[in-house]
């Protein structure tokens, strides 16, 4: 039975304003005559919220799947493919639902990738199909949340850490090697690049039980998910607006967290909220406070 619904990118903000995702609109009524409860919170991706239950990074859920992890091994990132369009002055990254990522794309990636990354002591793993970058040296960068970028502006230069220069500089060669080799999806869209987030310095042991069984049709969460052995009986849902009307249940769940630009908000139903929607407009309280 499905008790709780979390989605990652519920709001989306417009010149300062900030929106319920268009996608939500058919539920809205019905989460407006919830008890809202808003906190600020950085963004997360469905992967990322899922490692946060158990109090653990991102990549730390890979290198528990991923057998082979050599002993030299000092520090790990989930490594997200994207593609990127181009508009009048910036780069758009396209968010995860609309790119048709898999398994094969993922081991070419790191046929073309890994003679390039050797030289500084990394490498590209395939893990189900996320990519895990592995490093022999501890690197002092700041790598945000895929989240950061997904479905927004890809930045132009990053702030954070010593070896954030030569990081970047990093990131500009896989760049030029994948214009150089391209990979397409299925539906033609190149790979442009790789987001390097979610690292875990050393070995992070991981409690299983601390996991909730979830539901979802994130790619990246999917394949943890699956090899964990957590799809069954689901209790939570977790995913992408657009995602959702495949996932929900006939009966709407009791509880909701709605995610996005950089904003938490809990709902739950409430009797007493529900009945004053009935005689006065119901609105979202904390667009305008966060």
């Amino acid at each position: 039975m499905i008790e709780q619904v979390v989605v990652t990118d519920a709001w989306v903000e417009h010149e300062g304003t900030v929106f319920l995702n268009p996608a939500l609109k058919t539920y809205e009524l019905g989460l407006l005559r919830m008890k809202q409860a808003w906190e600020k919170g950085a963004d997360v991706s469905p992967l990322s919220w899922y490692a946060q239950q158990a109090d653990i990074k991102p990549a730390t859920l890979l290198t528990h799947l991923y057998p082979d992890l050599p002993q030299n091994v000092k520090q790990c990132w989930v490594a997200s493919p994207y593609h990127a369009q181009l508009s009048r002055s910036s780069l758009r990254v396209l968010p995860d639902t609309m790119l048709d990522w898999t398994a094969s794309m993922g081991q070419q990636l790191c046929e073309i990738l890994n003679p390039l990354l050797t030289e500084d002591g990394l490498k590209l793993c395939l893990v189900g199909e996320v990519l895990l970058l592995t490093s022999e040296h501890k690197w002092d960068v700041v790598c945000e949340d895929f989240a950061y970028i997904s479905g927004k502006t890809l930045p132009d230069r990053q702030q954070g850490g010593q070896d954030m220069g030569r990081w970047l500089r990093l990131l500009s060669e896989i760049q030029m090697t994948l214009h150089s080799h391209p990979i397409h999806t299925a539906q033609g869209l190149q790979i442009h690049g790789l987001w390097m987030w979610g690292d875990v310095i050393g070995q992070q042991k991981l409690d299983v039980q601390l996991l909730p069984n979830v539901a979802s049709k994130n790619i990246y969460l999917n394949s943890v998910l699956q090899a964990l052995h957590k799809q069954q009986d689901a209790t939570v849902i977790v995913s992408e607006a657009e995602h959702l009307p495949s996932l929900l249940p006939t009966v709407l769940p009791e509880q909701w967290l709605l995610l996005g630009t950089g904003k938490s908000v809990s709902l739950k139903n409430n009797m007493l909220t529900s009945a004053l929607s009935r005689v006065s407009k119901p609105k979202w309280k904390g667009t305008g406070v966060l």
